[in-house]
């Protein structure tokens, strides 16, 4: 092939690849990058919603969160959430598994993966008004099986120290399939041949846990980790139906308190500083996952 030629067919490559990008950096424009800009610049303003007006105050937005003791509480339940709601779906994500990999019969692995996995596939809406129905404090499904134990009865809903406890088990439930089923598939990975080889030379179940079957399969379970720390930032459904933020803000997430600033009290310019607060938090925290993921993610 001549050198004119081919300089074509590579224009006509380049050109094609740049049409296929198009349609996704349009969608990154329309819906991202344009919106957080607009976010950023109403973070310094005084927005009027009803008349368009806007006046430039500075830092005051941000002052105002800053000492304002319900942002603060948002921040601090959002970070309980993060760190606890993270681990928890990652981590029985990864017991789950395990069990279905390489502990339950195979017959049954199938039926077990699809039991651990429908919560996933219902809606969140749907799933916390059952689950605000077992919480209950009279009459819930949960403190009558307290009962029987001699167990007395939990206020989970309308106690300031239980409440984010509920939405804890109800993410937890939610979310643990997914994460097992990702998971799964980098266990599928795991040569069994290294497995038994540890097991003839004496390795126990938990060192062969510890020192074969979790470092090949990190990058799976760093990835996991991200998506349950990214949906645990940003958690708002299942607050919303089970306790309204309550009782008073002791359950309130960051993303509760920014819906209400915005599209109750319509005050775009602390709602803006809020986003743009929960926007550093994610980078922070994505930044200290992909810092630590360098001692314990293992790549082939």
């Amino acid at each position: 092939m001549s050198g004119k030629k081919k300089k074509r067919k590579n224009g006509k490559e380049t050109r094609a690849a740049y049409l296929f990008a198009l349609p996704s950096f349009i969608g990154f424009l329309g819906f991202v990058l344009i919106p957080v800009i607009w976010v950023l610049v109403t973070s310094f303003q005084d927005y009027n919603l009803f008349t368009g007006e806007s006046t430039f105050t500075g830092l005051s937005n941000y002052k105002e969160i800053l000492s304002d003791g319900r942002s603060l509480t948002a921040l601090k339940n959002t970070i309980w959430y993060t760190i606890l709601c993270s681990i928890g779906n990652t981590g029985v994500g990864l017991i789950l598994a395990v069990l279905v990999d390489d502990i339950l019969p195979k017959k049954v692995n199938v039926f077990f993966r699809s039991i651990y996995f429908f919560p996933s596939l219902c809606a969140l809406t749907f799933v916390s008004i059952i689950w605000q129905a077992f919480f209950q404090t009279d009459s819930g499904l949960i403190n009558y099986y307290l009962g029987l134990f001699g167990i007395s009865e939990v206020g989970w809903l309308s106690s300031q120290s239980m409440s984010k406890i509920a939405v804890l088990i109800l993410d937890v439930w939610k979310n643990a399939g997914m994460s097992m089923l990702l998971i799964l598939a980098g266990l599928q990975n795991v040569d069994k041949g290294l497995l038994e080889a540890a097991q003839i030379d004496g390795a126990g179940p938990f060192q062969r846990f510890r020192k074969i079957i979790v470092p090949l399969a990190s990058p799976q379970i760093f990835f996991v980790l991200i998506m349950n720390v990214t949906g645990a930032l940003r958690i708002y459904e299942s607050i919303y139906v089970l306790t309204g933020g309550g009782p008073g803000d002791s359950s309130r997430s960051l993303v509760m308190l920014i819906a209400e600033k915005g599209f109750t009290s319509f005050d775009y310019g602390v709602a803006s500083a809020l986003s743009m607060l929960l926007l550093v938090l994610i980078a922070i925290v994505t930044f200290i996952q992909f810092v630590g993921s360098r001692w314990w993610v293992h790549y082939e």
